[in-house]
């Protein structure tokens, strides 16, 4: 196997570590995380999908002479070092993962953590995409990489034991076992990542970070035992194009170009695989006669209603898709469980691609499309030829992590493969009581319209036009033509009105105090209510951002006042221009415009509320074109309009209420206070759990008409 290195085509940078440890499962990641935090001189960077302060680190009957939470700990090592500075950088998430993170940890970190450790949410990235890194570096000097965030819903053992009491997050709530990846290097390597910390740092804060002075003490921690010494390491990544930052694609190219040079055999883990790219590399190698043997493991299925319906969904179609050229068996894709409770879930969520005993590459990417060129991703590889102690270790991961998945050693399991010459015919054999492996089903996987890689899972940033253009059909027809030109003339000038108040002198009329003091001065007329649902309406005529509209009415309106004006006006609003859309645009999109485009439409329309409510949640272009486009589509307005009511009310409820609330629980904790927080938190839940049975109920009932 020759190099497949090519610098700017599948990696970035490349430097000599002079140790390499690989770190299974996030027990042994958090403790060594802890201790070299403790050796920190002068600069510790963290940035992650999700950070958690109350993370516990260290978990069990034995507890150190350190604060065991992350927070706390990182507040105590500032406190003992004084010229050590923390900066942590987190992705600055979407609503829809409000209910499933930590509250406000901006302001957390500014509030309860010294000086001295910096916190900043990064929001410098194209629309839908996220920031999906997971690196820590400390002092220019070891860096860690890999699929593991600091964050609740991680910890776990390499016994991934069923009922492993320590296994909680920082509410006590159980979860199931958690499977994941780390790396840990020092050398050239880890100053090569502290430069694309401090690259993001300057993106997301506006501002930039010196370089961490010398230091003489060694941070890399004693419990991790080196398994290479002395080799070339490679940084690969993903950046999705947006405003001065270019397209980066490595990550895509490595994956790629590994899967083309393998000989005998490729191991995979990953939670997701729904890249057509990686799916179509497979496919090609297993058209060869005497190919490799590729197995891929993964997890029996993703959590709650939004993935199984869209991730999941698209994996079903890919699997299909490379097992009907797989005419030889040599492709398996595999989950792992508790023989004794198949119900219950096992979380593999690690990244790793193993290519014979001649390459690793361990990092943040999946196996999708997002991974390959939307969201930001870091993968660390290395190449063993020539060093035969570094191809015994390739050997060795590959052999441990099969041994964890079958419950058995990596000694068997590497016997086993050494007389069957088989990953395939290995995990067919071994396995245990305590864990097995089981191949994938994905007959019943259940195809709508959000399972589309375009709108769940895109490989590149989310365009506004290309949007309308998948949702509104075009007239190939010369009839109506000037109802068309009406239409797309007026879809034009909303999004250049939309891009106005972003980035042209408009920008200026969105300062809120000036708003908010001109609004207050109307506060006390008696058709203040309806003034300010007309504000809204205007507002999205004009496209005037309706989160803006939402905080000026939070910072006017007493709490609940201005959660049901927020309501009733981007109600309102959405209504009205909702029917302006149908008006306009119904009748070319029912005329036949293309028959493909109209089947879309009417596809759209089938799980009209789901996809309203995936849409408000994640924002794919701006509030006025989504209603218009809606309008102009089959979605019925019964489904729109309580699509947008589900979808945009935690984000009303948090601007208008949550922050508010929890700001006077903290400061003045009454029953009042107490109560209001309460009362939100009951309403979130049952909301989320109302729309989570419709949908699969509706769900249910199309899969049902479909077979019949």
């Amino acid at each position: 196997m020759h190099s497949l290195y090519q610098e700017g085509r599948n990696f970035w940078k490349k430097g000599r570590a002079h140790r390499v440890s690989f770190i299974i499962d996030a027990r042994d990641y958090f403790a060594a995380f802890a201790e070299a935090v403790l050796k920190a001189e002068r600069s510790i960077y963290i940035t992650g999908w999700d950070i958690d302060s109350q993370l516990t680190l260290i978990r069990g009957e034995e507890r150190p002479d350190f604060p065991v939470r992350l927070g706390e700990l990182l507040n105590y090592v500032v406190r003992k070092k004084p010229y050590l500075h923390v900066n942590i950088l987190a992705w600055d998430f979407s609503v829809l993962y409000t209910f499933k993170r930590e509250y406000l940890p901006a302001w957390k970190f500014a509030w309860k953590f010294g000086r001295r450790v910096h916190f900043h949410l990064d929001n410098y990235l194209p629309p839908g995409a996220s920031h999906h890194q997971k690196i820590v570096v400390i002092d220019d000097r070891i860096a860690f990489t890999g699929g593991i965030d600091l964050t609740h819903v991680r910890w776990d053992t390499p016994e991934h034991l069923p009922d492993d009491p320590r296994r909680s997050d920082p509410w006590e709530e159980s979860y199931p076992p958690f499977h994941d990846v780390q790396i840990l290097v020092d050398g050239e390597p880890a100053a090569f990542l502290g430069e694309l910390f401090r690259q993001r740092w300057r993106y997301a804060a506006r501002k930039g970070l010196p370089l961490p002075g010398a230091t003489a003490s060694d941070p890399w921690p004693r419990m991790c035992v080196p398994d290479i010494r002395q080799i070339d390491v490679a940084i690969s990544r993903t950046q999705g194009r947006y405003r001065e930052k270019p397209e980066i694609r490595e990550v895509e190219s490595l994956w790629v170009d590994a899967i083309a040079a393998a000989r005998r055999h490729i191991y995979i883990e990953s939670p997701f695989f729904t890249s057509s790219k990686v799916a179509g590399a497979i496919s090609k190698r297993l058209y060869e006669d005497g190919g490799p043997e590729i197995v891929v493991i993964t997890r029996k299925k993703s959590h709650g209603w939004l993935e199984e319906s869209t991730m999941d969904a698209i994996r079903a179609h890919l699997v299909k898709r490379v097992k009907r050229v797989d005419t030889g068996g040599r492709f398996g894709i595999y989950y792992t469980e508790h023989p004794d409770r198949p119900d219950e879930l096992f979380e593999v969520h690690s990244k790793i691609l193993i290519v014979d005993d001649a390459f690793v590459r361990i990092g943040s990417s999946n196996i999708s499309n997002r991974s390959m060129g939307l969201d930001s991703e870091c993968d660390l590889s290395l190449e063993t030829w020539g060093h035969a102690k570094a191809k015994k270790a390739c050997r060795d991961l590959r052999d441990r992590l099969l041994a964890e998945h079958l419950g058995s050693t990596s000694e068997k399991v590497g016997e086993t493969l050494e007389k069957t010459g088989s990953l395939i015919r290995t995990i067919e054999t071994l396995g245990s009581p305590d864990r097995t492996m089981r191949p994938l089903d994905v007959s019943p996987a259940v195809r709508n319209i959000l399972s589309k890689p375009y709108l769940v899972d895109p490989e590149r940033p989310i365009d506004p036009d290309d949007f309308i253009e998948r949702f509104i059909d075009k007239e190939d027809h010369h009839s109506g033509r000037k109802r068309i030109i009406m239409f797309v003339a007026l879809m034009l000038a909303l999004i250049v009105l939309a891009g106005a108040w972003k980035w042209s002198p408009l920008a200026g009329y969105l300062d809120i105090d000036v708003i908010s003091e001109w609004v207050g001065s109307l506060s006390g007329h008696r058709l203040m209510p309806l003034i300010v649902v007309a504000l809204y309406v205007l507002g999205g005529l004009v496209v005037f951002p309706v989160t803006a509209m939402v905080a000026i009415t939070a910072v006017v309106f007493p709490p609940l006042t201005a959660l049901a004006l927020s309501v009733a006006g981007a109600m309102m609003s959405a209504s009205v221009i909702y029917w302006i859309g149908r008006f306009l645009g119904r009748d070319f999109v029912r005329k036949v415009a293309g028959k493909k485009i109209n089947q879309l439409s009417r596809r759209l329309a089938r799980q009209g509320l789901l996809a309203i409510t995936i849409i408000r949640f994640i924002p794919v272009a701006p509030f006025s074109v989504v209603n218009l486009v809606a309008g102009a589509s089959h979605i019925r307005f019964r489904d729109y309009f309580i699509g947008t009511l589900i979808g945009m009310t935690p984000g009303f409820i948090a601007i208008t209420l949550f922050t508010e609330s929890l700001m006077s629980f903290l400061f003045e904790p009454n029953i009042v206070n107490i109560t209001v927080l309460a009362g939100i938190t009951l309403v979130a839940v049952v909301l989320l759990i109302w729309l989570k049975r419709r949908i699969a109920r509706r769900m249910t009932q199309s899969a049902g008409e479909r077979a019949t």
